[in-house]
């Protein structure tokens, strides 16, 4: 946990951060809501101050890009299925992927038919599902995404390892399943919570920290130089990666741990749009370059 725990937009880091990691829903954009001009001038001020801005989130790839291009950002990287694939926003191109390991996925399919619960696989960034039901419905009317009538999600994932697995259930009961999915899966899976009900699933090294870790290696930006806002459990690892974390107050108290400051989503765009005007340096170090395009 870091400590003091600070409330609201006042606090900034010493400078201009290299690198701006988000999650979407209920950090980007309001939960179940929709982009705000406010925020994409935010966005926009940041990535023209020479700022990496990267989206990190749970959603399909074809989801996040449409949501992407709502905030103009239509280019430059994204994290999807919660860190089990980078990819390029403008071509698609793969840069990590980190699928579900088959068999496991298979294990987990069998696990949610024995208990009777919702599961969505997502292989070749299309969600599959073995019934139309209510929480069919409802992913599909918060997305937009389509779906396709798989009648065996367990023989799907058994020939094509899926990008995630997601659980849906009432909330209560998404918090009871926890502690028995984790401890299952604990050596093969990353597991958790990202809004209400959704259990999230992806092979072990798929998480947005490990994601960033990559891209900071591959764009040679240190963790120090890094801001990462969030507001579920799923997004905790990225907030105490970051040189700099943000918590929407929206969020649960464990995300508000693994923050240097707390505030309600609302307040996010005017926070994002004070970054993008700090100093590169502070007056007395040596300087470093600005991050490129």
């Amino acid at each position: 946990m870091r400590l003091p725990l600070r409330l609201g937009t006042g606090f900034l880091p010493a400078v201009r951060p290299r690198l701006v990691a988000a999650d979407l829903d209920g950090t980007l954009l309001p939960l179940h809501g929709e982009p705000s001009s406010e925020m994409a001038v935010a966005l926009a001020a940041l990535a023209a101050s020479g700022v990496r801005v990267v989206i990190c989130t749970g959603r399909m790839f074809q989801s996040a890009r449409r949501v992407a291009a709502l905030l103009g950002i239509v280019d430059g990287t994204v994290v999807c299925y919660q860190g089990a694939l980078v990819a390029d926003l403008a071509d698609g191109r793969q840069l990590r992927h980190r699928p579900v390991p088959a068999s496991v996925a298979a294990s987990v399919v069998r696990f949610a038919r024995a208990r009777d619960r919702h599961v969505n696989a997502f292989v070749d960034d299309q969600l599959h599902v073995e019934r139309l039901d209510a929480w069919t419905r409802l992913y599909v009317q918060r997305t937009g995404v389509d779906y396709i009538l798989d009648d065996d999600l367990e023989h799907l994932v058994q020939s094509t390892a899926p990008d995630k697995l997601l659980l849906m259930t009432a909330d209560a009961d998404a918090v009871s399943l926890l502690p028995e999915l984790r401890e299952r899966w604990k050596d093969e899976l990353a597991i958790s919570l990202s809004q209400p009900g959704y259990v999230e699933i992806t092979a072990s090294t798929a998480t947005k920290r490990s994601a960033l870790e990559f891209l900071g290696r591959h764009w040679g930006v240190g963790r120090a130089r890094s801001v990462a806002c969030g507001d579920g459990m799923n997004d905790v690892d990225m907030l105490e990666w970051a040189g700099f974390a943000v918590a929407m107050a929206e969020g649960a108290r464990c995300v508000w741990q693994a923050a240097d400051v707390v505030m309600p989503q609302t307040e996010l765009a005017s926070f994002l749009l004070r970054l993008s005007a700090l100093p590169w340096e502070r007056a007395c170090d040596a300087g470093e370059p600005p991050a490129g395009p």
